[in-house]
């Protein structure tokens, strides 16, 4: 049996993350060895709220915002040793189709050299919604394989499941998915990033945080 770790970042937005909970349990197929919240909102009220609304995950609360690069390190941090992967989740997204969690996971046990196997998103601005999603902002840079299509091009922390060994290559304690894709490539230009389905699949998450909560920060 394969443990994989639920873990969701959240800066304090409980109109969001009340939406995206409830989508999760809907519409992804797994059943999660831990779930783990990380609260970077570092509002005492927000942890207690958390607690009492989602008593099955395990709260982790900063005393002061750590930013994005921060709550990724605690998270990564906090992830059982005995889990396989860890499914990633931020408080601002929903479903729009169900998801098998475990068919992601025998894709990447199948492609090693994918760092994660991600969830394309929708548009979230004019320019990605007048050519159909980001992906055909650059369409020539991904390939599509059997079950999913790859790049190279950024790691993303939209909701996505990845292996343990993601984990041990550790976040950048300042920076994100741009620096973090630029540590995966210093160790291999062999590794890759996937996105699960076909290029032409509908999105199959949207994002619905139109921004941040005051005092967030890389």
């Amino acid at each position: 049996m394969t443990n994989v770790s639920l873990v969701i970042i959240t800066d304090g937005r409980q109109n969001c993350i009340d939406k995206t909970i409830p989508s999760m349990y809907e519409n992804l197929y797994c059943d999660f060895f831990e779930k783990i919240i990380i609260n970077d909102s570092a509002d005492p009220r927000y942890h207690d709220y958390l607690s009492r609304k989602y008593p099955e995950f395990k709260i982790i609360s900063h005393e002061e915002r750590r930013g994005l690069a921060g709550a990724v390190i605690s998270a990564w941090d906090n992830v059982s040793l005995d889990s396989d992967y860890v499914f990633h989740l931020e408080d601002d997204f929903i479903f729009n189709q169900k998801i098998d969690v475990e068919y992601m996971a025998n894709l990447l046990e199948d492609n090693q050299h994918l760092i994660q196997m991600a969830l394309v998103r929708a548009p979230v601005n004019p320019p990605e919604e007048e050519v159909g999603g980001f992906v055909f902002q650059h369409l020539d840079s991904y390939q599509q394989k059997d079950g999913f299509f790859e790049h190279g091009r950024l790691f993303t922390l939209n909701p996505c499941l990845y292996p343990m060994s993601t984990v041990n290559i550790g976040w950048p304690e300042h920076g994100g998915e741009s620096e973090f894709t630029n540590k995966v490539h210093e160790l291999s230009s062999d590794y890759l990033f996937g996105f699960l389905g076909d290029i032409y699949d509908p999105p199959k998450v949207t994002h619905i945080g139109g921004r941040r909560s005051e005092g967030w920060f890389l």
